[in-house]
This record gives C-alpha cells, sequence and structure tokens, in this order.
C-alpha cells in the first residue's frame, strides 16, 4: 500500500503540476513560434541548430525525433525564410550542415533573452535557494527520463 500511496503523492505534488508547466511551456512555444512566422516543429529546429551552431539534418532529425524527409522539409522552408544556410560539411563533402544565418542569430538571441526574463518573472516569488534546488533537481529528473526513455518504450507497460 505504501507504493500506492507514494503514486498518488507523486501525481498530485509532482505529475500534475509538471503537466501544468509543460502545457504552459508549449503554449508560450506556440505564441514565439506565430511571433516569428514558424511551426513550432520549425521553431524546435531552429533552437536545436542555435544549441549546436551547426548541425547534419541527419543529426537534426535524430534529435526531433523526426525523418530525414520531415527534416529536410522543415529545413528548406527555413531557408526559404532566410533563417538557416547549408554549408559544406568540413570533413564529409557527401553531408553538408544546417547553420541559423546571421539573422536568425539575432532573432536566437532576441528570444533566448525574452525566455530567461520569463522565467525570471515567473520564479520572481521563489528564494534563490530554492530556486537552485529547483534546478537539481529538475536536472536529476531529466537525466532519470531520458536514461529510462531510451530503455524502454513510451506509454505505460502493464
Amino acid at each position: 500500500m505504501d507504493d500506492a500511496n507514494n503514486l498518488v503523492r507523486t501525481q498530485e505534488c509532482l505529475s500534475i503540476p509538471a503537466l501544468v508547466f509543460l502545457r504552459a511551456m508549449d503554449h508560450n512555444r506556440s505564441q514565439v513560434a506565430a511571433e516569428i512566422g514558424v511551426s513550432s516543429s520549425e521553431l524546435r529546429a531552429l533552437s536545436r541548430v542555435a544549441e549546436a551552431g551547426s548541425i547534419t539534418p541527419k543529426l537534426l532529425a535524430k534529435s526531433l525525433e523526426m525523418t530525414t524527409g520531415a527534416v529536410t522539409a522543415i529545413s528548406s522552408h527555413l531557408v526559404a525564410l532566410n533563417m538557416l544556410t547549408r554549408v559544406p560539411h568540413p570533413h564529409d563533402r557527401r553531408s553538408l550542415l544546417l547553420e541559423l544565418t546571421p539573422a536568425a542569430q539575432v532573432t536566437a538571441a532576441r528570444l533566448q533573452n525574452e525566455f530567461q526574463v520569463l522565467f525570471a518573472h515567473a520564479a520572481r516569488n521563489v528564494t534563490p535557494e530554492d530556486q537552485t534546488r529547483l534546478g537539481s533537481l529538475l536536472t536529476s529528473m531529466a537525466v532519470i527520463i531520458a536514461s529510462d526513455s531510451e530503455a524502454t518504450p513510451a506509454g505505460p507497460t502493464t
């Protein structure tokens, strides 16, 4: 019965608020995407390219959990919007790298700054100590979730 009580407590104390938080973040991402004139998937792709600096379409597809065909369509649209550029791969002439254009770099930096301001505003009533603990907890949980998701299929396994 102790495991059942722990499950209920986790759902009430963590799972439900986490879901609410994730939905709020999804809503914010949709607003940002609309603001810059891209889809949510295109915004995710731009974010991953910004994080990497440059990335092959194959690695981007893996990172986004998409097919290379989907990434080709997304990257082609972002190239047409002057947000991405394709450059030759320096070590593999059969491959290419995707990179942000200078204009997209400025947009990415602005969006990162706006996100930090938004997050600081949302956490304005959280003490610095609790912010540190929350950051550690979220990082630890993310590592566990990522490693568990690689080892097991998604969804309930009953």
